[in-house]
């Protein structure tokens, strides 16, 4: 019994990785259930014993993906700095990981499945998770007296839409100049916010 619940995972894992691959490469609507079945060796059968659909296949790569750039953060943060230094450091970690494979199918998928779909709204609790983590370093920056605000969610959306849009840039520049834009935008950003 062992054995078949290893091969399962082992399955599932072979999905997982072809899946990502394609929906990196082709976006989320061009990559259809066969070409996972072709470039991972598995049946649609096999396929759909994992995932009920190709959305749900799509939101489970998606959860991985913001749990795990999530954690990797936490580790790299170092909390023993003051809020403003952990935000050069998430700025820093933001161009390192702006090319993630899912950034351009995510976009893609929420204007092909609808935010008022039952998947759409799966995503943006995924995305709402996410968010959840950066406020936490928001709340330290407001509860040090560091920055001031009113509403740590109306901030921290702030700060990940003004870094997202810096994230058009990344076509033009090489990452060390990336790097430098994101420093100097986010002392800008931090002269506004400064108590």
């Amino acid at each position: 019994m062992k054995k078949r619940k290893y091969e399962a995972e082992q399955t599932k894992q072979t999905i997982v990785e072809g899946a990502k691959a394609l929906f990196a490469a082709k976006g989320y609507a061009a990559t259809s259930m066969m070409d996972i079945c072709e470039a991972t060796g598995c049946s649609k059968g096999s396929i759909y014993h994992h995932f009920q659909s190709k959305e749900d296949l799509f939101l489970y790569l998606a959860e991985q993906a913001f749990t795990n750039s999530w954690q990797i953060w936490h580790e790299q943060s170092g909390e023993d700095r003051s809020a403003t230094e952990q935000l050069y450091a998430y700025a820093d970690y933001f161009v390192d990981t702006l090319q993630k494979p899912l950034n351009k199918a995510g976009e893609e998928f929420m204007i092909r499945v609808g935010a008022d779909s039952e998947a759409g709204r799966r995503f943006m609790e995924i995305i709402q998770n996410y968010m959840k983590g950066f406020e936490d370093l928001v709340q330290a920056g407001l509860d040090s007296g560091e920055w001031k605000g009113e509403s740590v969610q109306e901030l921290s959306f702030i700060i990940l839409s003004y870094y997202s849009g810096l994230s058009d840039s990344y076509h033009l520049m090489d990452k060390a100049a990336m790097k430098e834009l994101f420093r100097k935008a986010t002392t800008l950003l931090l002269d506004g916010i400064r108590k």
